[in-house]
């Protein structure tokens, strides 16, 4: 799988990450971990609901424990494409 994601999804996360979760711009960046911008479990959770009610991407909690921003992109990328 690639880990390349379009300007657009990368735009969109990065701006749920900033509007919804008070992210810090500065660190939203590729090789940041999804649960370093996540910082507790109830964000995890919230950013799960809000791609499945936003976008209708199903991710889960686990893979976004587990992927860099740059990964996770490219996956919800590829999810929208499908």
């Amino acid at each position: 799988m690639s880990t390349s994601a379009s300007p657009a999804t990368t735009e969109l996360i990065t701006g749920l990450l900033i509007d919804r979760f008070d992210v810090d711009p500065a660190a939203v960046r590729p090789a940041a971990r999804m649960t370093d911008l996540l910082v507790d479990s109830l964000m995890v959770v919230e950013m799960a609901i809000t791609l499945k009610d936003e976008l209708g991407v199903v991710v889960s909690e686990d893979t976004l424990r587990e992927l860099t921003f740059a990964e996770f992109a490219a996956r919800v990328d590829a999810h929208r494409a499908a």
